[in-house]
């Protein structure tokens, strides 16, 4: 069984780190700065909404994202994992599963931030979406590359853009509810199981063991 992650927001703590980037960015790039009001609303957000509100306009997004991943490496060994995921992917890892990343975050922030954390062998590949609005895409490319079976893989992501690449890729998708989308908005797009401690997804998969 293969199971793909998504890392900010589902494997490490970055939700005020992404925040603190773009009101760095929206000086660069001339969009709206995110007010601390109205930081907890934001998690009621699609990905699309969300790049709306901050009236990001689309043609300027794949520069921010370029400029935040920049901005990000220096903060990665600040940030912390999500309580209970190393022990969970440990677990995972031993049980014999294939694990995986595909990420908006850059592969070498992602590598970077895995060996400090001494659970980088635990992964098989890492791959950076370049696009973060077309995360299927890439999960689907991803699953070529690495001769995924759709029956024996799964997506695992905080945000509803996620749950919809899993749909993208017609495999099943699991959605958390300790990252950035709140459990209300993730559970309005139906992903295939929901998760509210990283130990559930164990639970989920005692006694599959292909």
């Amino acid at each position: 069984m293969h199971l793909i992650f998504d890392f900010d927001g589902t494997l490490v703590d970055s939700f005020c780190c992404v925040i603190d980037v773009f009101n760095a960015l929206a000086v660069d790039f001339n969009f709206r700065k995110i007010a601390q009001d109205e930081v907890d609303g934001l998690r009621d957000l699609t990905a699309k909404e969300l790049i709306k509100s901050l009236n990001i306009p689309i043609y300027k997004l794949p520069a921010v994202l370029y400029k935040a991943k920049i901005y990000m490496r220096n903060e990665m060994h600040h940030l912390k994992p999500f309580l209970d995921i190393p022990q969970a992917l440990h677990e995972l890892y031993d049980s014999g599963f294939y694990l995986g990343i595909v990420t908006s975050n850059s592969e070498q922030n992602v590598t970077s931030w895995l060996s400090d954390h001494e659970i980088s062998s635990y992964f098989k590949f890492i791959h950076s979406a370049p696009n973060y609005l077309g995360k299927g895409k890439t999960l689907k490319k991803i699953m070529g590359i690495n001769k995924l079976d759709e029956k024996t893989a799964c997506y695992i992501g905080d945000e509803t853009r996620d749950i919809e690449a899993a749909k993208q890729c017609g495999i099943p998708s699991i959605a958390v509810t300790w990252g950035f989308n709140s459990e209300k908005i993730i559970s309005e797009h139906k992903p295939h199981y929901l998760v509210r401690k990283p130990e559930d997804i164990l639970k989920i998969f005692q006694g599959v063991k292909e």
